[in-house]
């Protein structure tokens, strides 16, 4: 009867008190922007040391940033969140899913903190927020970090995952909310990385508890319904802060060819590829990530 219901309602939602009480344990808080979102995230290190804010992909939270933050709390005050329909912070209030509103809740969260300027990191759909956010307020971001970021034009031979082509059309949203489950979101985990043996029982088990977290994947559904353009190079042209780029040379999601767009057009880039290592570095080879964001913010200074 379960594997019927399933296939009929889809899989069983989530008890957000349960879900708070695993994921969102101190230092974990809560705070509520202007705008509704009641945000999920964690401010930890030195409150005196360099400021540095991480922005998570698609399906991630900002538990995807555990093992290099052990690496960056030694040398920064290092924030955190969980985006709108992702994670603890769950759905957001207005159901809107337009770039446009991720890049207002990262404004929203940085002057809720009091900082003023900062080093931003963003990860795949995070980097493409983070980059909207430098071109927004230039004057606020130190440094900007793109790892494996999305948001470069994809080349017309390449096809998305079949995952993702789905998502835009009514039926295939209406089946995948029906065959989701824990053994889909270890598949989709292992997509994500050169070497799939890396893929541990409690991220997946991360994952699909937040796939279930009421709400979230509805939400992510609707944001399936939006076009999220890609950056316009003479935009991207624009922004003067140094940029570091890390990207997996294995990375199939956006590939390393993405990051040479960014590198050719971002007037004052360093590009660093690292082999082996597909969508995910920041939780494949967290220690060479985080020696590459400092050594090359200490040469910088």
């Amino acid at each position: 009867m379960g594997a019927i219901r399933s296939l009929i309602f889809g899989p069983d939602r989530g008890d957000v008190g349960e879900l708070k009480a695993k994921y969102g344990p101190p230092p974990s808080q809560f705070i509520r922007l202007s705008n509704g979102v009641n945000v999920h995230l964690r401010d930890e290190g030195d409150p005196d040391a360099p400021p540095i804010v991480l922005v998570h992909g698609h399906t991630e939270d900002l538990h995807a940033w555990n093992h290099i933050v052990k690496n960056l709390v030694e040398s920064f005050r290092v924030i955190r969140f969980d985006l709108r329909r992702h994670g603890l912070t769950g759905p957001a209030p207005d159901n809107d899913y337009r770039i446009e509103n991720y890049v207002s809740d990262l404004s929203m969260v940085v002057d809720h903190i009091g900082i003023d300027r900062f080093v931003l990191v963003g990860h795949s759909m995070g980097g493409r927020i983070s980059a909207r956010y430098t071109l927004e307020k230039p004057e606020r971001v130190n440094n900007l970090v793109l790892v494996s970021a999305s948001g470069a034009p994809a080349k017309e031979d390449r096809s998305p995952p079949m995952a993702l082509r789905a998502m835009k059309n009514p039926f295939g949203r209406f089946l995948i909310r029906r065959i989701w489950s824990r053994s889909m979101a270890k598949k989709s985990l292992e997509g994500m990385v050169f070497d799939g043996s890396s893929i541990t029982d409690e991220e997946i088990d991360r994952m699909w508890d937040f796939s279930i977290y009421p709400g979230n994947m509805d939400a992510m559904f609707q944001e399936f319904r939006e076009t999220w353009d890609a950056l316009d190079p003479a935009d991207i042209r624009e922004i003067a802060t140094n940029t570091l780029l890390i990207w997996g040379k294995e990375d199939s999601i956006c590939p390393e060819s993405m990051g040479i767009w960014y590198d050719s057009h971002l007037p004052n880039s360093t590009m660093v590829v690292i082999p082996n290592i597909g969508h995910n570095p920041h939780f494949e080879c967290p220690d060479r990530c985080s020696d590459e964001i400092s050594s090359w913010l200490g040469a910088l200074t």
